[in-house]
């Protein structure tokens, strides 16, 4: 990124959009992070001549999307009339499928978007929700949402387009990291004035990011000094065995691809390039002795994600984590559990109508009707003894700090 003060000028604009044809079916595809060119044209562009005048007005239908650090723009979507974008499982899909238009403010013009609405929404408390994936983040999330009392935004893709820009840029120079805290502290505010123009009881916004934004979990927190965070895990084992039972689907058909070794063949069909080159860089996993199949591929990424919190939270003057907590309690005490974050996070729940709203939750699928939905009542384990050795073998080839399939992560909530 360049410097404010060598910006080449570039105004804000609208645009109707909608979703091109390929997104609207379900596939790995639709894990790539969201992106301006997910969208076909449906409009001339509007130039926006004072968009922060604009946002002030109009803010409450537009959320941040993503960013472009190429040209240099961050982009908000409109979503079609009807889309409630707190209900969906996950915000970066729905932003993309039901988009119908775009806001696209150059970087240039975000402080004073920002400055205009940035008094509206300084009580509000941002909460950033961190997990290893398929540990129970969508329930926690819809849980926090029932309360009343928090809006819940589970995954938006703004955090993965930090990400994506922090390991194609590995060495930023200052005045750019500087750019870059700046973005996140700016598109937060946007989004929060939008929630908070749709309900303005609710003090405390819950952004759940997806599984690989642990890793700019730190470059958040600098751009959002004042929020707090979460960290949700659970066993290696156990979130293997979900995943495996979300990639396959029959466990017949995934004794045969790892049986052939023909899960060989698919960790970078499955995951996007944005995921597999971090893995790719690092030959603590790269070597491993064992198939790189899909055992591998879940397990290196449960490893780096627990590895990373587990570093968060080593130092020495203030834990980075308010909120430490793994799978097994949240459904062992579920609405207990689910109290206790809220007190941990500044808020008491007394309504006795919301504590209901909190274990309704517990009672069905978080993620239903979506492809990554678990599948209920799917009878037995698919990870056996190779498996677990996999595993192991990793974790000891790897040397990391976390050095077990059950480690736990110091600060765990393990009993009420």
């Amino acid at each position: 990124m360049k410097d404010e003060s060598v910006y080449v000028f570039s105004m804000a604009y609208l645009q109707l959009v909608q979703c091109k044809s390929v997104y609207n079916e379900d596939g790995s595809h639709q894990l790539t992070p969201n992106n301006i060119h997910d969208f076909d044209i449906a409009g001339d562009e509007r130039p926006v001549a004072n968009p922060a005048k604009f946002f002030r007005d109009h803010g409450r239908d537009f959320y941040v999307c993503c960013a472009d650090f190429e040209k240099e723009y961050l982009v908000l979507v409109r979503p079609k009339e009807g889309i409630q974008i707190k209900k969906v499982t996950f915000v970066w899909e729905a932003l993309r499928r039901h988009a119908k238009e775009l806001l696209v403010i150059p970087f240039a013009e975000l402080a004073a978007v920002t400055a205009e609405v940035a008094d509206d929404v300084s009580h509000i408390t941002t909460v950033f929700l961190h997990h290893t994936a398929r540990c129970g983040s969508t329930l926690l999330i819809r849980a926090l949402e029932a309360s009343g009392m928090v809006h819940g935004v589970s995954e938006p893709d703004i955090h993965i387009s930090f990400l994506q820009y922090l390991r194609s840029h590995p060495d930023l120079q200052e005045h750019d990291l500087k750019m870059l805290t700046d973005i996140v502290g700016y598109s937060n505010t946007l989004f929060n004035f939008a929630l908070f123009q749709q309900d303005n009881t609710r003090t405390v916004v819950c952004y759940k990011t997806r599984g690989e934004g642990i890793h700019v979990a730190d470059l958040l927190q600098k751009g959002v000094p004042e929020a707090m965070a979460i960290i949700l895990y659970r066993d290696a084992v156990a979130t293997l065995n979900s995943t495996l039972k979300v990639m396959v689907r029959s466990y017949w058909q995934y004794w045969l691809l790892t049986g052939l070794r023909l899960d060989t063949l698919l960790p970078t069909k499955i995951m996007p390039g944005y995921v597999m080159s971090a893995i790719a860089r690092d030959h603590r996993l790269t070597t491993v002795p064992v198939p790189h199949g899909l055992v591998w591929l879940v397990s290196c990424l449960w490893l780096r994600r627990m590895q990373r919190a587990h570093t968060l939270t080593q130092s020495e003057t203030s834990s980075f984590f308010d909120v430490v907590l793994r799978y097994e309690e949240l459904c062992q005490y579920r609405e207990e559990m689910v109290l206790r974050v809220l007190e941990d996070i500044g808020l008491e729940c007394e309504d006795k109508d919301a504590r209901e709203k909190i274990k309704e939750v517990f009672l069905k699928n978080s993620q239903d009707g979506n492809m990554m939905a678990s599948r209920w009542g799917t009878s037995g384990s698919w990870v056996g003894d190779w498996e677990k050795g996999v595993i192991s073998t990793i974790i000891t080839h790897a040397n990391m700090d976390v050095n077990r399939p059950d480690f736990v992560i110091e600060g765990t909530i393990t009993e009420i």
